[in-house]
């Protein structure tokens, strides 16, 4: 399956600030749970993703406007249903770009490897406050396309830095990296849907494949393989009409 996903990724369609960190909670669970049901409402998805009734009313507002929401009924019965998930989609992917939200930083590690750097991730007592991201959290969902021995994590909380500068043996680099430190833009939406893993947690799977999307190293590349692979990522994207070839 070759997808036209890819083509035309620059602009965002949608204009209104509903890309932010809290927002992405709400765009998520439209993605993953509002495509597939004919309605909900505002504090059934306020409910479900554990924000505020007015952020989802603020969000929602914007969606109509643009034509990817329909409301349905009047008032206080009032529901929504979820009209162009594609325009949703493609609207995120021309707003958010990883290098452009997020820092980072790259290193050379004193390590023997990427197996080491893992062991000692997983037993310090910072294995819950970091996430696999790009190329490590595409092994951990098993959909990895490159040779790559790379380390990229999330710092969920980003005041652990110089501890885990100390853990790895992190020397900074000014090009290119054997690990990449980054502080991510939608920390809630990691937080609240990461990835499960038997050694460190990775970004759940849309966030993965979003980052892929803008990064220089191979990530189109990987992006395109896991939507190839992943029934969920299809589900979301390549089963949609006007996104395959």
């Amino acid at each position: 399956m070759r997808s036209r996903f890819f083509k035309d990724q620059g602009e965002a369609f949608v204009r209104g600030g509903i890309f932010s960190d809290k927002s992405s909670l709400i765009l998520d669970w439209l993605l993953h749970s509002g495509k597939k049901t004919k309605s909900f409402s505002i504090r059934e998805v306020a409910k479900e993703v554990h924000v505020s009734v007015g952020l989802v009313h603020k969000v929602f507002k914007v969606l109509i406007d643009h034509g990817i929401l329909t409301p349905l009924g009047l008032r206080t019965a009032k529901s929504y249903h979820l009209k162009d998930p594609q325009k949703l989609l493609k609207s995120w992917l021309g707003e958010y770009n990883i290098l452009k939200k997020c820092p980072m930083w790259m290193y050379q590690s004193g390590c023997a490897g990427k197996a080491e750097m893992i062991q000692l991730l997983e037993t310090s007592p910072f294995r819950d406050q970091v996430a696999f991201a790009l190329h490590s959290a595409a092994e951990v969902h098993g959909c990895k396309n490159t040779n790559l021995q790379t380390l990229e994590l999330y710092l969920l909380d980003p005041s652990i830095k110089s501890d885990i500068e100390k853990l790895l043996f992190l020397e900074p680099q000014e090009r290119g990296y054997e690990v990449l430190l980054i502080k991510p833009y939608y920390k809630s939406l990691i937080s609240q849907r990461i990835k499960k893993s038997h050694t460190v947690d990775a970004t759940p799977l849309l966030i993965t494949f979003l980052d892929f999307m803008h990064f220089p190293l191979r990530g189109r590349e990987q992006a395109e393989y896991m939507l190839e692979h992943i029934p969920e990522l299809q589900s979301l994207i390549g089963d949609l009409n006007g996104f395959k070839s």
